[in-house]
């Protein structure tokens, strides 16, 4: 027990010293799904948007959406544009999606805004299609975005960190459509600005101390994968 404390102890180390690097010097997974509610116990992920980050430039050519079969869109489709139809002509296995997730974030740090909700829904779909534990380490870019404006002291009215508004503020466009790719990539962006703006020599560290942190997804005894 003692040695496991201190690999563990080692691990985490290591990990802080590695984040002393440029942020652009790691890889990043920037997501965004849409779901059929606000519950991640009790609603469903409907669909999954993704692009990554490399050596701080969106590779566009990693951009992925993805709608999940089996789900029921309900009054959602109001909000994202996907019926019914969409979801028995191109969806996916959850378990497939989520294990191709997994593959890409060996390496990666997931990026997302809000990380509370999108965690919300991540989590509970790991334990119900048993994958094995999986740790991430995350960047939120809402909580950037909060952790800036509470240190410059900037006052910032309701809805000020919502995805558009918090682009707006580094005078990135408006995007028209509302999907999880879309999102996806301006999440993306936003995450460059505000790495940017914290000048050429920001760090992970800079990033993880304004809206980061480690997410573990548990696995029930049943794990199959």
């Amino acid at each position: 027990m003692a040695f496991a404390l201190l690999q563990s102890l080692s691990q985490w180390y290591k990990a802080r010293e590695a984040a002393k690097r440029r942020w652009s010097q790691f890889d990043y997974l920037v997501l965004d799904m849409e779901t059929s509610g606000l519950d991640g116990k009790q609603d469903q992920i409907v669909s999954v948007g993704w692009v990554c980050i490399h050596r701080g430039e969106i590779q566009l050519d990693s951009a992925r959406h993805i709608v999940l079969e089996k789900v029921a869109v309900g009054d959602s489709v109001g909000i994202h544009m996907i019926t019914e139809a969409d979801v028995l002509s191109q969806g996916k296995r959850q378990l497939s999606v989520l294990r191709y997730l997994r593959h890409l974030l060996r390496q990666r740090i997931l990026v997302v805004h809000h990380a509370p909700m999108e965690l919300g829904f991540l989590k509970p779909a790991w334990q119900t299609e048993g994958l094995k534990a999986f740790s991430v380490s995350w960047l939120d870019t809402l909580a950037i975005e909060r952790g800036r404006a509470q240190r410059s002291q900037q006052p910032i009215q309701e809805g000020g960190f919502r995805l558009a508004a918090s682009r707006a503020r580094y005078g990135l466009p408006e995007y028209q459509g509302h999907d999880a790719l879309t999102d996806a990539l301006a999440t993306a962006e936003l995450l460059l600005a505000q790495a940017a703006h914290l000048g050429k020599d920001c760090r992970l560290i800079d990033l993880q101390q304004l809206g980061g942190g480690r997410a573990r997804f548990t696995s029930p005894d049943r794990a199959r994968s």
